[in-house]
């Protein structure tokens, strides 16, 4: 009797489901969202390298870097902190329960990521750093696969990994085989995205009864302050020429601010894999802001295929999502 009510109530929870929760469960408002996040991130690339010409930070000056990165993500913090207190002030409190998970979401997700990628992107072409963005998916969908039981790893998903690593070693390919590879540029890149990964199972992890603008907000600014910190104690310095620093500035924080807050949404209604899978649209989207902003010949042999083999990888990992047995939760989908 005492299950059967218990069953019973659980069912008229699903049923007052709001019309919001719905949408937001929703596949196809899921897919749109991703891409705008991807879309949102692909512009990065670019504008990091045009933010570095305008505060005339050089490419060895990795101080400075760290504290242009720091400065980015801690107004980015700040931005999505209002908007939260705007909605509901007391959801944004951190309680001591909180300092630990959200700490360790931004070391990976803000601190650790974006100080590799800041200092070896300088290194890297728009177009490469785009392409190893692709990292940042795989990674995600063989970490859920290890922490969540619902988020199997499949023959499918192996397969779209496998096409996209093709597609990153393609990428690499020159008249000197391998010789490319940088590993203080290219090393760095792939390493910084291998982090985001781990930050995407971590958001996944620390959700539950937790608000998105309260996870994002602190984690981004926990991160950027450390980022901010290593920079000034290593002598960095940010100097505004203009206006358009200050414009670029704000936009890279709001850009990322809005991006990291939908991404943590989208990965507390869904499982990691069917999200992240959509960070392989960033090298599609990086490469055609590379080519709009920085001038860069994107239209290789290499680039091509490299492309061609990532969205294959798209392809895959999705497919599996449709044809694959289902688990409860994945009947959300």
């Amino acid at each position: 009797m005492i299950a059967s009510h218990r069953q019973g109530i659980q069912k008229g929870m699903m049923g007052m489901k709001t019309s919001k929760e719905k949408i937001v469960c929703h596949p196809a408002f899921a897919a749109v969202i991703a891409v705008i996040c991807t879309l949102l991130w692909g512009t990065a690339f670019p504008c990091i390298k045009l933010g570095y010409e305008w505060f005339h930070i050089e490419s060895g000056e990795v101080p400075s870097q760290l504290l242009f990165a720091g400065a980015r993500f801690f107004i980015a913090g700040l931005i999505v902190m209002v908007i939260g207190l705007i909605r509901h002030p007391k959801k944004m409190l951190l309680h001591k329960k909180d300092i630990l998970p959200i700490s360790l979401l931004g070391f990976f997700q803000t601190f650790l990521q974006y100080l590799l990628l800041y200092t070896g992107i300088v290194h890297v072409s728009g177009t490469k750093s785009a392409i190893f963005t692709s990292l940042s998916a795989f990674g995600s969908v063989l970490l859920s696969a290890v922490f969540f039981k619902s988020d199997k790893l499949t023959l499918w998903k192996i397969a779209g990994c496998v096409i996209g690593v093709i597609g990153i070693i393609v990428m690499n390919l020159g008249s000197d085989g391998f010789g490319g590879f940088l590993l203080l540029g290219d090393g760095l890149v792939i390493l910084s995205n291998l982090s985001g990964a781990a930050g995407n199972v971590i958001s996944k992890k620390i959700s539950p009864d937790r608000d998105p603008y309260q996870i994002s907000s602190w984690q981004l600014m926990i991160g950027g302050a450390a980022l901010i910190v290593i920079g000034l104690v290593s002598g960095g310095r940010l100097y505004f020429y203009d206006l358009r620093c200050v414009l670029m500035l704000l936009y890279l924080a709001l850009m990322a601010g809005v991006a990291f807050m939908l991404w943590t949404m989208l990965l507390f209604h869904h499982p990691v894999s069917r999200i992240a899978v959509y960070n392989l649209l960033i090298p599609v989207f990086g490469t055609m802001w590379s080519a709009l902003f920085l001038g860069e010949n994107v239209f290789t042999l290499n680039n091509i295929l490299a492309l061609l083999f990532v969205c294959s990888g798209i392809f895959l990992v999705n497919s599996q999502l449709s044809f694959s047995k289902r688990s409860g939760h994945d009947r959300k989908w």
